[in-house]
């Protein structure tokens, strides 16, 4: 084979996200992966984030010479979590009737946020790196831009730069913005207001790129955008090499569940209450519940009377969490329960396949995660109490018999990880930047 004497140069690709490493935020784990892949495949990547050096501790995928630093200005209070956290990072447990008085406070302040600040609590960032960017970038230039969000006003930001350079953007939806997003609490006037910004927005996007099929059809037909789904995909890492130290007494079937608890979202109750239906076997039975709850877990475990069945760890390290799953017999995944989650694709379901413990889901048993843990039979979906309890005696059974629940088997990871799904990325970002998707190029 010879070498081509006219090689192609490297495309040049801008990442715009809010989130990025060493932020140790679930937001920041998709855009830090395409970054690093690309950069592997020998795309000149640079990265445009809030973030600071000195703001986290999670590894940062490429060369801080390749990261573009630009903070919000002015720097506005952030009261509370931002409603899209996990496990890692946040406020930690409230335990005193002052300290959740004030955590009920700074929610409130938050929803308040949500609903007055256009488009987003963090458009103070809008400005700063449109004006900036040429005095940090020193003359380097995209050929595509890659904005990933929430947050939203990330969006603005790319549109405007891609508008300047004069070069595609997409745009990577990991929740939907206006239309499609329940999550989001607002007034039908906001929601309308958030819907014609998001059309301006999108007029000029080459394509959107979401993380699942129903949500990209929503985008398709809410904004006659060209749409692809790139899902989450499963990170890399060795298993844990020591325990994560949770005392449960032995022969205990543990369950843990790792991330936020969304108020009325995501309900541990009937959990719980399936444990209350087991009588004395529920002795048997401890749930580790490791993250953000706002109080919901120990309400519900009070009200089923099974207390001593629940360990509460509030908010832990990425590392810790990883190893609690391990640790895990099985894993609770707390999910909406509802047709309008159907298209929620939560990236924690990847990090449970990873540690290949069976998942009991509760949510809707019609939605994409239900269908990826019941066709790659990694776990089972149930939400009526009798159910789980009947599925929680099986487990018992089994770990009575054998001193341990099977794990998931290999295969059933075969095409989940996150390298599997990211060239297929690539493969968007060089059509974008080929001119093969012009900007506001409609579905047939």
């Amino acid at each position: 084979m010879t070498n081509d004497p006219h090689p192609e140069p490297a495309p040049r690709l801008l990442i715009v996200s809010y989130h990025f490493p060493p932020a140790e935020t679930v937001g920041a784990r998709r855009p830090a992966a395409l970054a690093a892949y690309a950069a592997r495949q020998g795309w000149d990547v640079r990265v445009l984030t809030a973030v600071g050096a000195d703001q986290g501790g999670a590894p940062v995928p490429v060369p801080e010479d390749r990261l573009i630093r630009i903070a919000p200005a002015p720097r506005l209070p952030r009261p509370g979590g931002s409603g899209h956290g996990s496990a890692a990072g946040g406020p930690a447990p409230v335990r005193s009737r002052l300290g959740r008085t004030r955590a009920g406070a700074r929610r409130l302040l938050v929803r308040a946020g949500m609903e007055l600040l256009l488009p987003d609590p963090q458009l103070n960032w809008i400005r700063p790196p449109v004006r900036e960017f040429d005095r940090f970038a020193a003359g380097w230039r995209p050929d595509v831009i890659l904005v990933s969000g929430p947050p939203f006003s990330g969006f603005v930001v790319a549109a405007t730069l891609a508008r300047r350079f004069r070069v595609p953007w997409v745009a990577d939806y990991r929740d939907l913005w206006s239309v499609g997003n329940d999550h989001w609490v607002r007034t039908p006037l906001r929601r309308a207001v958030d819907e014609r910004l998001e059309r301006r927005v999108l007029r000029t996007v080459a394509a959107c790129v979401t993380i699942s099929e129903p949500l990209a059809e929503t985008i398709r037909r809410t904004f006659g955008v060209r749409t692809h789904v790139v899902m989450n995909g499963i990170d890399r890492r060795p298993a844990p090499a020591t325990p994560a130290g949770v005392e449960v007494p032995s022969g205990t079937l543990t369950l843990a569940h790792t991330g936020y608890i969304y108020p009325g979202k995501r309900d541990p109750g009937p959990l719980l209450d399936a444990i209350a239906l087991l009588g004395p076997d529920a002795a048997k039975v401890h749930v580790i519940f490791a993250g953000e709850d706002h109080g919901i877990v120990r309400a519900a475990a009070e009200r089923a009377g099974v207390t001593d069945s629940v360990t509460l760890l509030g908010q832990v390290s990425p590392e810790k969490s990883w190893r609690i799953q391990a640790d895990a017999d099985a894993l609770v995944l707390l999910m909406w329960n509802d047709p309008r989650d159907a298209g929620t694709m939560t990236g924690k379901i990847f990090d449970y396949l990873q540690a290949r413990r069976p998942v009991l889901l509760l949510g809707f048993a019609d939605g994409v995660a239900a269908r990826l843990l019941r066709d790659r039979g990694a776990g089972v979906v149930a939400n009526d109490p009798a159910a789980i309890a009947a599925r929680l005696r099986e487990w018992l059974a089994v770990k009575d018999r054998t001193g341990r629940v099977p794990a998931v088997p290999a295969t059933a990871l075969d095409g989940l990880f996150r390298e599997d799904q990211l060239g297929r990325y690539l493969d968007i970002l060089r059509g974008v930047t080929r001119g093969d998707v012009r900007p506001g190029h409609p579905v047939h």
